[in-house]
């Protein structure tokens, strides 16, 4: 075989990322070939031979390069799920407003679901009025944590889970001086913030 042109390889990898960036998919060896003026059947022998050097790589289907994969993290789908209270507790119902795609090496793997701050008893802990607020689905929590909690009402508010030693009970903690703690009898977490999206 004959050896192939590093600078025709580089021209293919060029048009193949470039082409991503464009469709957000990637061109067919058709496309390559008529693009590079080869044959098919030379742009097939190309990626291969691309793919030896790790170039390019073509699996299931899929043809991609480093580049490429760095463009198109993987992602999990978050429901924005309405808004949750930061005053007192409040019952909302939960209607999923849209999907938000967050990427896993963001956000980290698990289930996650987005509620819209309302009120303003978490500012000091930089959640404002009308913010998004990324919550992991679990139902235990290390105090400290900003959690999503039901209270022994079913009424739920985002709040921080503290512990009082005295009272040998948990409650909730609003980040604002101006408000004071909510003790609750019985106190179900629902999920634990991890970040959030604010505009600026």
């Amino acid at each position: 075989m004959r050896s192939k042109s590093l600078e025709l390889m580089l021209r293919i990898k060029d048009y193949i990322e470039s082409y991503y960036e464009r469709y957000s998919s990637t061109p067919t060896f058709r496309e390559i070939a008529a693009s590079m003026k080869i044959a098919v059947s030379s742009a097939h022998r190309y990626l291969v031979a691309m793919a030896d050097r790790d170039m390019v790589s073509y699996e299931n289907g899929i043809l991609s390069t480093p580049k490429i994969e760095m463009m198109s993290p993987e992602v999990r789908p978050a429901a924005i799920v309405g808004s949750i209270p930061c005053g007192m507790p409040e019952e909302r119902e939960a209607q999923i407003e849209e999907y938000l795609p967050l990427s896993v090496s963001v956000f980290g793997k698990g289930d996650f679901y987005a509620l819209r701050a309302s009120g303003d008893s978490m500012i000091e802990a930089q959640i404002d009025d009308g913010d998004l607020v990324i919550i992991r689905e679990q139902q235990t929590a290390n105090i400290g944590d900003i959690v999503v909690a039901l209270t022994d009402e079913d009424k739920n508010t985002l709040k921080r889970l503290r512990f009082d030693e005295e009272r040998q009970s948990y409650y909730l903690h609003p980040e604002n001086k101006d408000m004071e703690d909510i003790y609750v009898s019985d106190l179900r977490v629902q999920g634990v913030a991890t970040h959030v999206i604010k505009a600026l």
